[in-house]
């Protein structure tokens, strides 16, 4: 019986109402030890039914306001009449003791430690106080202990047959929770306890915001201050107008106490108010030293975050443009203005994480010179049909390609990149068309090669800059390369070439005594370039004589060599030109000829004065041989305006 004697002493042991908190948070497994016995005709008590040798003043929880010139006072009052105050005091008169007060065996404890005697004052034979006169802001347990030494005859009223057992576990449980003195000849008997709260009347609350989630429910969340009191907050609103003006309404459920946020839909109990874009808060706050109020103006329909764009779809493309459609859902029915962001970028753009971008509105009467993005179109408007928006965005860069597209959309009263929807995807082709261009050539860019058993024969190899993926703008494409030929009786003949490769076309057994003018072409299922580029290779009697001995000298493998060649004695002119300029070459090698040009190729121009080039190539230097062409009269990119300019054509590297 003694065991479950125990157990009704730690259940039913309170002060105040704050106990059962201290016992259930598990700071302090039993802060005093009481017995419950009959304990009506005690003047002084630590609480109803506890048995104790005193009390203290005040009882139960202390509150107070952090910095306000209150001071902590806890009067601890030993019971006289308790039969271990009486034993004690007979047991000290019997030993000569009588000066030792009983009050002087009172030791005061905050949370595990022992309070300092200069805050203790002993008010009378059976009492003493402790009075801190500015505490910090905290929780704290202050406890009360009678201290009883090992040797005093007063300890053997806990070594009585029935509260032998008792005993052990008082002084066993004072032990574990650390209140029994180093010095293991005391014992500390448990008076009485105080939670101590030392801090704010209620704060205002800080980071409030309200969230509308597609304008069909609104959450409101806040960040609670710290406060070591207890401090229950709680939320109202009202509506503009009369009807509204006085009266506040409360969160739906208890979630702003519990959870410092609240939440109303279409089907909470009140509900959520779509229509007012205005709402007027009220935060208050409650606990022990007062209340407040903290009022909030709160924009609605600045905070409305829509949700992502639906049943996108793509009409209308052209190569340049494409008409975009999509649904919003709710929003639809929003008629206080919306704002799209358009936001786009092709496969062929060099930052992948570039998007170019458009910012549009749903008026199309509506002005907005405040929305300003990078790489933002000029304003245009979003056209509607019930819940079906367009917009046709135009001046894309590449036909033929593939565009990656998402579409925002916010309140045009918010403001703010954390106000926008979700981004909605498409992807989409722009239609093919001609090829923008045709491939760049040099007056030099070609290479006449007589044949050995034919003096009146050669082939010639015409070259040319390929142009960039991006601009071939449609499938099949191919190079288109022929000679223009007009006879004495003035009789145009026109031949396409024998060979096609990657940048070169090639003509077989053409006649040295003729010169000829090679057209090049783009093409692809559309059609031809409207432009074309042109090389034109004189008859070898006006062909200039080729620079001599072009050598690559590597001075190491990053890349870095010189370029060296002689000039020719004498030129093969019609008419005394002067010779111009050089025309240097790089291509990257033939993967089973290495002797031969197929792939990536440019060229640079050198004033006739220069026999020698230092270059460095950054990547495999191993991929590229080198070309050399002398030249008379002045480059045109896409062709000769005079074609009795002349050039040696080229000479490749030995």
């Amino acid at each position: 019986m003694i065991g479950k004697d125990i157990i009704m002493a730690r259940q039913q042991y309170k002060v105040g109402t704050s106990i059962n908190n201290l016992l259930s948070s598990g700071q302090i497994l039993l802060s005093i030890i009481l017995i419950l016995v009959d304990f009506s005709n005690s003047s002084i008590t630590c609480g109803p039914g506890i048995y104790s040798p005193g009390g203290t003043i005040p009882s139960g929880d202390i509150f107070l306001e952090y910095n306000s010139s209150t001071p902590l006072e806890i009067t601890c009052i030993l019971n006289p009449d308790h039969d271990l105050l009486r034993k004690m005091v007979r047991d000290d008169v019997a030993d000569g003791n009588k000066s030792k007060l009983p009050s002087h065996r009172i030791r005061f404890y905050k949370n595990d430690g022992r309070v300092a005697q200069q805050y203790i004052t002993i008010i009378n034979s059976t009492a003493a106080q402790l009075r801190v006169s500015n505490p910090p802001a905290s929780f704290d347990v202050y406890s009360c202990l009678l201290c009883l030494d090992e040797n005093d005859n007063s300890v053997d009223l806990f070594k009585t047959s029935d509260m032998s057992s008792i005993n052990m576990a008082l002084r066993n449980s004072i032990n574990t929770i650390g209140y029994h003195p180093k010095d293991s000849h005391d014992l500390d008997i448990g008076v009485c306890l105080n939670n101590v709260f030392v801090g704010y009347k209620p704060l205002n609350i800080t980071n409030f915001s309200c969230v509308s989630n597609n304008w069909e429910n609104l959450t409101c969340n806040w960040t609670k201050p710290e406060n070591p009191i207890k401090t229950t907050y709680k939320i109202y609103f009202r509506l503009p107008g009369r009807a509204f003006s006085r009266s506040f309404t409360n969160c739906p459920t208890d979630s702003d106490v519990r959870e410092n946020s609240c939440y109303w839909d279409l089907t909470t109990t009140p509900l959520y108010r779509q229509s007012y874009e205005y709402y007027y808060f009220s935060i208050t706050g409650e606990n022990a030293l007062g209340k407040s109020s903290m009022p909030i103006r709160f924009h609605h329909y600045a905070n409305i975050i829509p949700t992502k764009p639906t049943k996108i779809a793509a009409i209308d493309q052209t190569e340049s443009s494409v008409k975009l459609v999509w649904s919003i859902g709710t929003m639809s029915f929003y008629s206080h203005g919306l704002v799209y962001k358009i936001q786009y970028k092709s496969q062929w753009d060099s930052n992948p994480e570039h998007w170019q971008t458009i910012i549009v509105n749903d008026k199309c009467n509506s002005q907005s010179t405040s929305l300003q993005t990078t790489s933002v179109q000029n304003m245009n408007c979003v056209e509607h049909d019930a819940d079906r928006h367009h917009f046709t965005v135009s001046g894309l860069k590449y036909p033929f390609a593939r565009y990656d597209f998402r579409i925002y959309l916010r309140t045009a009263l918010a403001g703010g990149d954390n106000k926008w929807s979700a981004p909605g995807y498409i992807t989409v082709n722009t239609k093919p068309t001609i090829p923008k261009r045709p491939p760049q050539t040099d007056i030099g860019s070609f290479q006449s090669i007589t044949s050995p058993s034919d003096k009146s024969k050669r082939d010639v190899l015409v070259y040319w800059k390929t142009i960039e993926d991006n601009e071939k703008c449609g499938e099949s494409f191919e190079y288109i390369a022929y000679y223009v030929y007009t006879t004495a009786d003035k009789l145009t003949i026109t031949r396409r070439s024998d060979e096609m490769y990657k940048n070169y076309a090639k003509f077989n057994r053409l006649s040295t005594s003729i010169g000829y003018e090679f057209i090049v072409l783009s093409y692809n299922k559309e059609g031809y370039s409207t432009e074309c580029s042109k090389v034109y290779v004189p008859s070898e009697s006006n062909t200039l004589d080729k620079p001599l001995s072009l050598t690559k000298n590597v001075f190491d493998k990053q890349g870095i060599f010189e370029l060296t060649w002689k000039g020719a004695d004498t030129q093969k002119l019609s008419t005394a030109t002067s010779l111009d300029y050089y025309t240097l070459f790089w291509c990257e090698k033939d993967l089973i000829n290495s002797q031969q040009c197929n792939g990536y190729m440019n060229w640079m121009h050198l004033p006739i004065t220069v026999s020698r080039y230092n270059t460095t190539v950054f990547d495999n230097m191993e991929k590229y041989i080198f070309a050399i062409s002398a030249n008379s009269e002045n480059p045109s990119r896409y062709g000769l305006n005079n074609l009795e300019a002349s050039s040696s054509g080229m000479v490749w590297e030995s």
